[in-house]
């Protein structure tokens, strides 16, 4: 029997499970990393839900965020209206 092939193949096989241990640790830090980030979301959640001012403010601040969308696209269709007008008044001369 060949030690040497033997001992390459435990080398190998040695090498390849502090491999697989290593994805295996990553994989584990990331699934706790996740855990955390959700429970951060969800305690904000509760903070944000157990102050009725600032839940008060936000839907004032996304009205306001309506209200000038509304606005911006009425200056956009009325801009793109005068950039055609003039075009036709003087093809019409």
């Amino acid at each position: 029997m060949d030690w040497d092939g033997i001992g390459s193949v435990a080398l190998f096989l040695g090498w390849g499970a502090i491999g697989v241990a290593i994805v295996a640790l990553r994989a584990y830090k990331a699934k706790l990393a996740s855990k955390l980030d959700w429970e951060r979301l969800r305690l904000s959640n509760i903070q944000r839900d157990a102050d009725p001012l600032l839940a008060e403010q936000i839907q004032d601040l996304e009205m306001h965020v309506l209200r000038l969308t509304e606005r911006v696209d009425f200056t956009e269709r009325l801009l793109t209206e005068g950039k055609t007008d003039p075009v036709e008044s003087e093809t019409a001369i």
